[in-house]
């Protein structure tokens, strides 16, 4: 039985050569998430507009630029926009709305090509992410030329890693960022011990990182604060708020 990562890497390859990401205009690159981590007042929240995901269907009634104005209105740190498509209800549309916002935002989605990364630049966001783990499904060598053809686009990348291996892979590499996603992406199960575990190593690659996926409480937010973490990504706990802007300011820690 295939599983949901090897699933949603053939869906993003069968989309990208349908021309689903094919964006007109030059490369608009917006600000990156790196100073955006390390300007923010707070300990840095980066807020997700995520309408549904594959293990729990349609997650909020919110409209998307409803969220990304509330976001953006109660202090987000930087967006991350989810654009794939068809089990997240991603919209490139939305990601055109984020980027007009002034705020970094991310491009987040199961990046095999070329295009999808042209398509962030076109969009306006400033930074991509890739996924460690999508490349032991299509060929390892298509890391590396993505991470090139971003910085050509003048674009920066998060990769994100789910386990000790895939994050040693990570590591040996040109990402300006690092990401520690708790959730299993091959079972969606979500391990809220990963990030602690995970953080001394990531912390060693002298870059960026960012905890993502299980983020719940000003508890969990503070052990990433207080474990050296760079930032959060939160995204279904916001969502699925009746009050988004009022569920952020919640999580809210100083630095």
């Amino acid at each position: 039985m295939t599983d949901l990562l090897t699933n949603l890497v053939r869906n993003a390859e069968r989309l990208s050569a349908a021309g689903h990401y094919d964006v007109e205009g030059a490369p608009r690159p917006g600000p990156g998430l790196s100073a955006a981590l390390t300007r923010h007042h707070a300990f840095p929240i980066i807020a997700e507009v995520k309408l549904a995901s594959p293990s729990k269907g349609k997650l909020t009634a919110h409209r998307p630029d409803a969220l990304i104005d509330s976001y953006v209105e109660s202090g987000a740190a930087g967006l991350s926009v989810l654009t794939e498509p068809e089990r997240f209800l991603g919209s490139l549309e939305t990601l055109r709305t984020a980027t007009g916002r002034g705020t970094a935002v991310l491009m987040k989605d199961f990046v095999v090509s070329e295009r999808q990364v042209e398509a962030a630049a076109a969009l306006g966001a400033g930074t991509v992410l890739l996924i460690q783990e999508v490349f032991d499904i299509v060929p390892r060598s298509r890391r590396d030329e993505l991470i090139g053809r971003a910085r050509e686009l003048g674009l920066e990348v998060l990769l994100e890693a789910g386990s000790e291996s895939a994050l040693g892979a990570a590591a040996d590499s040109g990402a300006d960022l690092l990401g520690i996603n708790q959730r299993d992406l091959r079972t969606f199960s979500v391990d809220r011990g990963k990030g602690a575990r995970l953080l001394p190593a990531a912390l060693a690659s002298g870059r960026p990182v960012v905890v993502m996926s299980g983020i719940e409480g000003r508890a969990a937010v503070e052990e990433v604060r207080d474990l050296g973490g760079s930032g959060v990504l939160v995204g279904s706990s916001l969502v699925a708020s009746k009050d988004p802007a009022a569920a952020l300011r919640m999580l809210e820690v100083p630095r």
